[in-house]
């Protein structure tokens, strides 16, 4: 393994003029948090490094650290576990610092990373005492002069090739600055929640979520908030970042105050180019618990190890990832469906669709269903394609994120406010957060439940329904759904005969001989009521069959 103390001790030797004792504001932690710390940090780098690296671990600068909302905790714990990350695992070089020289053109080309380590205040602007500084001194005149230097330094380094990763309040900091939190991707506005809330793990395979697991999670931490980078009234948009995890607003509190864009996605981490260069960013890192927990300390890891150029990972914003997308699968877009199939959804407008404008609209390129906790739906909502089905096939993509929803066929519409509830009844292909009902086919106020996933169902002329035979485990079959990211919905319905897929995996199958089924009817998509949710549906094909004889 590399020594990376004595290689330290030369290259602050080689920085002389922004000497380490800079880093003296920076509090101690007590030895057994050092312990804890480092024990925790992970003994090999995910990746080997293609070559010697060297991170500037930069801290908030001594005049504005009185004021910093973070010293005594985050940043000291930050500072020690950022050393150790690099340290223990051979990955990088630390140099610690809240020296903004660094950032000057001659000093700011030896680093290959930055870590903004909850880095707050105008820290961009020099300081009296920079100024009284040659080597501020000789690139200009006035701070303003010198701060136009520093700023071009900075960019520049990052659209060279340079990365940056940052944390939690680095988003707080040169609010003056817009192009630095463009740069980053959003702005912090507000932390709504300093408690456990649900994580959502958006992209499952990403390599910078590998500490994960590809699995959702839950966290206690204090939760921020980001906006639009140069108007704090917009939300964040999202469209211009790869983002990495979200909050589940359907396992977390909504009804905290101060949420300044409740319809609006929270991304917690992202990642983004700038030129040449990497960007990561992620708002955990106020809580100090979190400098000890191995999974963190390996999320953070794997993301400084990005930002060198060790760790490959797909940086492309979801716009970009979008069109990709759609390149890929122009043959299977709206104007060309698969053979024999025609579309019932243009990918832009709900045109052939109607229902409450309110809770359905065409999100990225997808039909939207989205409820809220102030949308307190006192029946399920649908939106109803324009003509009946009777004997089809139909094959869509869905998303959900919360609660639950349903694809509706062969199901009549009713008067809305019945006793009974719900505007549309009938034959439903069920899908839901939980699981429970997802996979199961039924007809919710009529006949309820005609086959629970994994069953092979006959239904007698009697109405008597029978279990025949299994299509699989339910366990097992649930496992083949991704959860909060998309899946295939396929129906096939023939006479009494209907099978589901999810995936392309059989979840039930039914024979209905009863002659009172009903045989025609209407095609919906469901919100359901309950706790906050987002349904989403895309490249939704559909063709006639002939009738079963």
């Amino acid at each position: 393994m590399i020594n990376l103390k004595s290689r330290r001790i030369v290259l602050l030797t080689a920085l002389v003029l922004v000497p380490y004792a800079a880093m003296a504001q920076v509090e101690e932690i007590a030895a057994h948090r050092q312990k804890q710390i480092w024990e925790a940090v992970p003994a090999q780098a995910r990746v080997m490094p293609r070559t010697e690296r060297t991170v500037l671990v930069f801290n908030t600068p001594d005049h504005l650290y009185p004021k910093d909302p973070h010293k005594g905790y985050c940043i000291p714990y930050g500072s020690y576990a950022m050393r150790a990350l690099g340290e223990k695992s051979g990955a990088y070089n630390p140099v610690v610092s809240a020296e903004l020289a660094m950032f000057l053109p001659e000093n700011i080309q030896q680093f290959d990373a930055l870590v903004l380590n909850n880095t707050a205040g105008p820290w961009i602007t020099p300081s009296d005492a920079d100024m009284e500084r040659p080597e501020f001194r000789k690139h200009g005149a006035d701070k303003e002069a010198v701060e136009h230097v520093l700023r071009d330094s900075l960019l520049s380094w990052v659209a060279d090739g340079g990365g940056i990763m940052a944390f939690h309040f680095a988003t707080g900091a040169n609010q003056h600055w817009p192009e630095f939190l463009e740069l980053l991707g959003g702005r912090f506005v507000g932390h709504p929640w300093n408690e456990e809330v649900g994580i959502r793990v958006d992209e499952p395979d990403h390599p910078l979520v590998a500490a994960f697991d590809g699995k959702d999670f839950r966290l206690a931490d204090e939760i921020y908030e980001f906006s639009d980078p140069r108007d704090r009234r917009k939300p964040q948009d999202l469209t211009k970042l790869r983002v990495l995890l979200s909050l589940d607003k359907a396992r977390t509190n909504m009804d905290v105050k101060w949420i300044n864009f409740p319809e609006e996605e929270f991304a917690q981490a992202w990642v983004k180019p700038h030129g040449k260069g990497r960007v990561f960013y992620t708002g955990f890192g106020h809580r100090a618990e979190l400098y000890w927990n191995p999974t963190i300390l390996q999320f953070y890891l794997d993301a400084i190890q990005f930002a060198c150029g060790d760790l490959d990972a797909p940086i492309e914003p979801r716009s970009a990832v979008r069109q990709m997308e759609n390149a890929d699968t122009a043959q299977l877009g709206a104007g060309q469906p698969p053979d024999g199939f025609v579309s019932l959804f243009d990918g832009e407008t709900l045109d052939g669709w109607r229902g409450d404008s309110e809770l359905w609209s065409v999100r990225d390129g997808a039909i939207t269903g989205v409820t809220t906790a102030e949308t307190k739906l006192t029946e399920n909502k649908f939106l109803v394609w324009k003509d009946e089905v009777e004997d089809f096939e139909l094959r869509l993509k869905f998303r959900l994120q919360g609660g639950n929803s349903g694809i509706y066929f062969r199901a009549k519409e009713r008067a809305a406010g019945r006793q009974l509830r719900d505007p549309v009844v009938g034959m439903q292909a069920d899908f839901d957060q939980s699981g429970r009902w997802t996979g199961v086919l039924m007809e919710y106020l009529m006949r309820g439940v005609l086959a629970e996933r994994g069953q092979r169902v006959v239904i007698d002329p009697d109405g008597t329904r029978r279990v025949v035979g299994s299509v699989g485990d339910p366990n097992e079959l649930l496992a083949a759904i991704n959860v909060n990211q998309w899946n295939d919905y396929t129906v096939v319905a023939r006479g009494g005969r209907i099978t589901i897929k999810i995936n392309d995996v059989t979840m039930c199958e039914v024979d209905d001989q009863d002659p009172r089924r009903l045989k025609r009817g209407v095609l919906a998509l469901q919100v359901h009521t309950g706790p906050p949710m987002m349904v989403q549906f895309k490249e939704i094909y559909f063709r006639t069959l002939e009738p079963d004889d």
